[in-house]
């Protein structure tokens, strides 16, 4: 039987608050190796400051970045974030995507990726889309926070740029990582991933964030759609990339 929309989000709010008590009455462990009193303690926060390359020629700069490799503590606390709604961890992701934003930045690669035409036109920060049934489940669009703070990054280095969630993805089956291989993720991805206003992203260069990279099925579809919409996809950085890349 199908939940209305009312009890999902009742379902939503309650688990927050019973997370949140549960953070105040009990000491919280690292979200990736369980020390005590800390969200993400140094050793695995240092974890997300390996960058892993992954080719993606559906971009411009020709490659994707990652924060870290998809494994160990890594893992673990991306899950605890994402499937299990620890939003005590938008801040400590989001700083460490934009450590890996201020790494872009730093190289002249970025700003030669730059269209002609497009100086002073603003980037586009744009998360990949859940589906309607994760964004149900999670009661959020996880992505959006991360995704404001390279936005805000790429201000302070003086790239005007917004943080827009232009893109959606009808509705799939099955769970984005690990579900499949190659070809049957690709398969269920294609041409699900759509912009919802194309005059919103015409002329714009774009940067995509994703949570992670596995096969890459996502983040090439996300270039496509933002490609056939006018936009100019620059790269994409994710917090994780599997092994597969």
């Amino acid at each position: 039987m199908r939940l209305s929309r009312a009890a999902t989000r009742g379902s939503s709010l309650t688990k927050r608050v019973i997370g949140e008590l549960t953070g105040l009455l009990l000491p919280r462990g690292c979200a990736g190796c369980d020390r005590p009193d800390a969200l993400l303690c140094p050793d695995c926060a240092r974890l997300l400051t390996r960058p892993v390359f992954s080719e993606a020629p559906s971009y411009a700069l020709g490659r994707a970045l990652a924060c870290g490799a998809y494994r160990g503590p890594v893992r673990r606390a991306i899950l605890a974030w994402k499937d299990h709604d620890d939003r005590a961890l938008d801040r400590p992701l989001g700083h460490a995507i934009s450590l890996l934003t201020g790494r872009l930045l730093a190289g002249g690669r970025f700003r030669a990726g730059l269209p002609s035409g497009t100086n002073g036109t603003p980037i586009l920060v744009v998360p990949a889309p859940s589906t309607p049934r994760s964004l149900r489940r999670r009661g959020r669009a996880h992505l959006n926070p991360v995704a404001a703070a390279v936005a805000r990054t790429l201000m302070d280095a003086g790239f005007p740029s917004v943080s827009t969630p232009v893109l959606t993805m009808h509705d799939i089956r099955g769970k984005s990582v690990g579900a499949g291989g190659r070809s049957e993720r690709a398969s269920r991805v294609s041409g699900r991933i759509v912009v919802r206003d194309a005059s919103s992203v015409a002329g714009h260069p774009i940067l995509v964030i994703d949570d992670i990279v596995t096969t890459g099925s996502t983040i090439r579809q996300c270039a496509r759609a933002l490609t056939l919409a006018g936009g100019f996809p620059l790269t994409c950085l994710t917090l994780a990339a599997t092994d597969q890349g």
